[in-house]
């Protein structure tokens, strides 16, 4: 494994630590009513709850992280590089007014066989039917 994919694991672990630590030290999150939402659903899906067993059905690092940590980075690029282009100069976020297209966007990815593009447009596409209740 090379040294940047290391170096991007253990930042995704500590990232992901602490996430997991203020999920259980029940601190009050600061979120708008949407992103309130958002995190309910995560929680749901993800399976961030209080019950370790429950828990443990969903191994983040062990079942998604660790088996596609290349590709991960490169959709995180692409996010970045995304939005400097759709919102220069503002802090990483994504911009919905901006790509409501998923399935169309990512059958013309599809067909030009650009696989970056395809993943981050069917996370987008999951995403959105997730917190709709379709998946």
């Amino acid at each position: 494994m090379s040294k940047e994919v290391t170096r991007w694991l253990m930042a995704t672990r500590e990232v992901e630590s602490k996430f997991l630590r203020e999920l259980k030290a029940k601190r009050p999150l600061k979120f708008d009513v949407t992103e309130n939402k958002r995190i309910q659903l995560e929680a749901q899906v993800s399976g961030f709850t209080d019950d370790a067993a429950t828990r443990k059905g969903f191994p983040v690092y062990s079942g998604f992280v660790k088996y596609f940590p290349l590709a991960m980075g490169a959709v995180a690029k692409l996010s970045a590089e995304g939005n400097e282009q759709h919102n220069p100069g503002q802090p990483l976020h994504w911009d919905r007014s901006k790509s409501g297209d998923e399935k169309d966007a990512m059958m013309r990815h599809i067909i030009d066989g650009d696989w970056v593009h395809v993943a981050w447009r069917a996370m987008a596409n999951l995403e959105k039917e997730l917190e709709d209740g379709q998946s």
